[in-house]
């Protein structure tokens, strides 16, 4: 099949960049400066043409690292969240994933990033994004943010696009740099960094350069328990939530609860052989607490308490090293040679492994089982083994919802690496300038048990024949037992993604025009990318905190061929018009073709005009297509099933009622197994995806009302249609008869699953506004004073659940359909700002940040809840303060202090997991507080 696709001209290797807003500075501020020392023609970021700076039309922002630094960001996460034009999440819970750019809130797989201008390998697992974490930013010189689309220069996945990070192009001395992050509150979420940063030679002088930057970060594990803020009971209630009480049900507990099965069956009698003494059983650390219920089903039972294993930040750690080489060679000619290398791992923590009808059996039929102990043990309530008798039992069979606090929190361990080797050549040559480069990537993660896993149909065994005891400490027998069927140190799920590529870019003035020479490029790229993934089966054995399905080992492979050319043209001084346009092949999705224009407009030197337009394409990632395909589990949601719990607000779990339709009076329906219950769902890859396709809009000015006044206001608007995304259970749910197919059932009714595999949805449409500012006032009594700030104001960003369906704007709401990746949230402020104050006086600088988010409806529960009822939520504008500071004491040693989160700000509390009540907002905030920074640099 033919698909058509877009891209524009490629990026050769830059060599000095600015941004817009730093160029229409030079330009209208100092042009007898820039008369004295000529600009030189450079590569700019979006252009494979060489051109001044200043002559730039495209909406691009840099952000030099000691800019970065500045702000108080210390790690490429922080600078990530940073970016204004970004909906990326902070990376605080448990995955080892790293960090992905989310432009304009379309997704990471639609946001291009480059590492001096060249492709890394895809995050291993999702195979779909960059995860910036491998990125070394002790050798960033610039990170240089496009804000259009550049599909018709980079190919795929530029369409919100590019963030190319920019390193250092020679170093020729040592700096040592050491920094530590320490919250002021005690418990852990302390960070520490350690870099070098070393080089030799002169490109100028010697001819060549080499330099290494190493870099090693650790942070700290933070618990729950030592945020107290963050899950306050009265502040639960009164977000409308439920805080934690001993009025609740048992789930798993140690000691474990029980229910009585007669014949086969609950009788729906609960109890625990040790609610009498307070649920404390010899030998086990006191995790529990009684309920207070007095209904028969849920009562006399133990409750964990839920403060004690939930983790706010896991523990990390991050190394990164690259290196460069760099010769000179013939009329400006340079060969470099990169080598980048990381590791990266995450252990986070989890509650102990529970076992029981509440937890899956079987992860791959999504089932679940009763663990059940019979009176022929000895552990059996008033048995052999001490555990006491409990008054009306009387021999019955018991189902066990049982926790292994004995063994502690569970804690995996995910590790993730990553490595890419470029040659690249660059000069003149017969009047053109060239650029050539080959390159291979790749990225590995394995995610594996660390600590206090075991096996579970084992434990079943064990509990069935009498060797594990479920209610206390055990014996010699049971201890051994437990550490023969311990699953610690096993990998369940290793992915791996390689990418080898080459490309090269030819650029020359052809003739001259009014406003200057008719710049002419031309060039390709070839890569080929590999997926890979081992799902395994021990991953079936424990079945709790896994991903992917296990037995399975999907793969994939896809070649892409491109060619562009870019034509610059220099109409008059006034008006410079730019075309380019790609075509590329793929090896499964033929061939595309995608043109952008663009033009620059200078009236007056104090204004600048400028925009573009161009199209997109985006081919489903290999793991959209070929990963797992067909994957059954839990529906993220409790639902009503349709069609044996009819209601007449099917969106309303627990509004239905077990079916009386004759049709099924055979089959013995239970209500807990089809009423406000997780029903099966199917979801995974699919090879029929089409591509995403798009359209992108840019018109905007840059401005200089006054003297060292600059500001700059960029319109954007993008639009997609077929959108591929994995369908949300609230969509399905809110619309029945539309998606009654995606209802699987067996003959006899009963339900095989929900299919939710990914499917070419609907369309996207969003737009909005970016604004920069830029002030400085120099005096000579009292230094150079700064006002800056980036924002972005969205106005619009609408999706459809289908082709034909409704557009629904979440502006100020989450979105989820339309982020294109899963159903997981996105969050879309209508307003975001960085706005920065600095003071320069000699050798002392500093710097007062703020980061700013717009209010916006919280993840409420249900789509029917409106204001004023439960679970209803507003998360209001949430604003945090960096203060940076640093002393130059000398060329070789600078020193800097500061604190993050000045005003000590709570993140806002949010609905969005009440569930674990792990509460606060995790989309823009930490949950650390006020945290101290220090950190020194010494050159030699």
């Amino acid at each position: 099949m033919k698909h058509q696709r877009i891209t524009g001209p490629r990026l050769a290797q830059p060599r000095f960049l600015l941004s817009a807003v730093a160029a229409a500075v030079l330009t209208m501020t100092n042009t007898a400066a820039a008369q004295e020392a000529p600009m030189q023609r450079v590569e700019v970021t979006g252009s494979s043409i060489k051109r001044l700076a200043t002559e730039n039309a495209l909406p691009l922002t840099t952000y030099k690292a000691e800019e970065l630094t500045n702000q108080g960001l210390t790690t490429m996460t922080e600078v990530a969240v940073a970016l204004t034009v970004a909906a990326t999440n902070e990376p605080v819970g448990g995955g080892g994933g790293g960090t992905m750019i989310n432009m304009r809130g379309l997704n990471t797989n639609r946001t291009l990033v480059l590492l001096n201008g060249r492709r890394l390998a895809n995050e291993a697992l999702g195979a779909s994004s960059v995860n910036v974490d491998v990125i070394p930013m002790a050798a960033i010189e610039r990170v240089e943010v496009l804000r259009d689309g550049a599909s018709a220069l980079y190919g795929t996945d530029a369409i919100a696009g590019v963030v190319n990070f920019i390193t250092k192009q020679s170093v020729k001395d040592v700096t040592i740099h050491a920094s530590t992050v320490q919250p002021q509150k005690s418990g852990g979420g302390d960070q520490k960094r350690v870099t070098l940063v070393a080089g030799k030679g002169d490109l100028a002088t010697d001819g060549w350069n080499v330099y290494t930057a190493f870099s090693a970060q650790r942070r700290e594990s933070l618990m729950q328990k030592d945020r107290p803020n963050i899950w306050d009971p009265v502040k639960l209630a009164a977000l409308g939530g439920n805080p934690f009480t001993a009025n609740t049900s048992g789930g798993s507990a140690s000691p474990a609860n029980y229910t009585i099965y007669r014949n086969g069956k609950s009788a729906n009698i609960t109890g625990n052989p040790y609610f009498a003494s307070g649920c404390v059983a010899p030998g086990l650390p006191q995790t529990t607490v009684p309920s207070t219920r007095t209904n028969a089903n849920g009562g006399k039972t133990c409750i964990t308490d839920p403060t004690i294993y939930p983790q706010l930040l896991p523990e990390n750690q991050q190394v990164t090293l690259f290196t460069k080489g760099s010769l000179a060679h013939g009329d400006g000619g340079v060969l470099t040679v990169e080598l980048n290398l990381s590791r990266s791992y995450i252990d986070a923590i989890s509650p102990p492994q529970p076992f029981g009808a509440n937890t899956n059996y079987d992860v791959l039929t999504a089932s679940r089982k009763p663990l059940m102990i019979t009176k022929a043990s000895k552990w059996y309530p008033g048995g052999s083994g001490g555990v006491p008798a409990v008054a009306g039992l009387n021999g019955e069979d018991l189902a066990l919802t049982w926790s292994l606090d004995e063994l502690g929190a569970a804690k995996l361990h995910d590790v993730q690496k990553n490595g890419r080797l470029v040659v690249a050549d660059e000069g003149q040559i017969k009047g053109w300038d060239y650029r050539v480069g080959g390159s291979y990537g790749y990225s590995h993660r394995d995610t594996g048990f660390k600590e206090n896993f075991v096996r579970t149909p084992a434990v079943y065994a064990g509990v069935a024949n009498g060797t594990l005891n479920p209610f206390g400490a055990q014996d010699a027998a049971g201890r051994a037992y437990l550490d023969s069927i311990s699953a610690d140190g096993e990998d369940f799920r290793v992915a791996d993604v390689r990418h080898y590529g080459v490309d090269f870019n030819l650029s020359r003035t052809l003739m001259d025009l009014p406003g200057g020479s008719l710049g002419l490029a031309v060039g390709g790229d070839w890569h080929r990318e590999t997926y890979e993934e081992d799902a395994r089966m021990i991953a079936d054995e424990v079945v709790w905190r896994v991903s992917g399905a296990p037995g399975n080992n999907p793969s994939g492979a896809r070649r892409v061929a491109g060619l562009y050319a870019e034509l610059d043209a220099p109409v008059t001084k006034q008006l410079n018009l730019n075309f380019a346009v790609r075509g590329d092949h793929f090896s499964d999705f033929g061939s595309t073709f995608n043109p952008k224009a663009s033009f620059r407009y200078q009236p007056l030197k104090q204004l600048m005009v400028r925009g573009t337009v161009s199209t997109g394409f985006r081919a489903p990632t290999l793991p959209e297509l070929y990963g797992t395909p067909r994957t059954l589990t839990p529906s993220t949601s409790s639902w009503d099933d349709p069609l044996l719990c009819p209601s007449a607000t099917p969106n309303v779990a627990g509004s239905g009622t077990l079916t009386t339709d004759p049709r099924f009076a055979g089959l013995g329906l239970d209500a807990e197994r089809v009423c406000n219950t997780r029903l099966t769902t199917l979801t995974g890859a699919n090879p029929d995806l089409e591509p995403e396709k798009s359209k992108t809009y840019t018109v905007g000015f840059v401005v200089e009302p006054v003297k060292n006044f600059v500001a700059t206001v960029d319109f954007w608007k993008i639009d997609m249609k077929g959108t591929i995304a994995q369908i949300n259970e609230d969509s399905i749910f809110d619309n029945l008869a539309r998606y009654q197919d995606l209802f699987v059932r067996n003959p006899d009714g009963t339900l095989q699953y929900i299919t939710k595999t990914r499917l070419n949805m609907g369309g996207l449409k969003t737009q909005g506004i970016d604004l920069s500012l830029n002030y400085s006032l120099p005096t000579q009594k009292w230094g150079r004073f700064g006002f800056s700030m980036d924002g972005t104001y969205t106005d619009k960003y609408e999706g459809q659940n289908d082709a034909g369906s409704p557009w629904v704007d979440s502006v100020g709401r989450i979105g989820a359909l339309s982020t294109g990746s899963t159903s997981a949230n996105t969050y879309i402020f209508k307003w975001k700002h960085q706005a920065r104050v600095n003071w320069n006086y000699g050798p002392f600088f500093a710097q007062l940040t703020q980061q700013y988010s717009s209010s916006y409806e919280d993840t409420n529960a249900l789509p029917t809840q409106q204001p004023g009822q439960p679970f209803y939520n507003v998360i209001a504008p949430y604003r945090v303060y960096n203060l940076s500071t640093t002393y130059k004491f000398s060329k070789n040693l600078k020193v800097g202090a500061g604190v993050n989160n000045l005003f000590d700000t709570d993140p806002p509390l949010s609905n969005q997991r009440l569930s674990s009540r792990v509460v606060f907002a995790q989309n823009i905030a930490k949950p650390i507080g006020r945290a101290f920074t220090v950190r020194a640099d010494y050159t030699f």
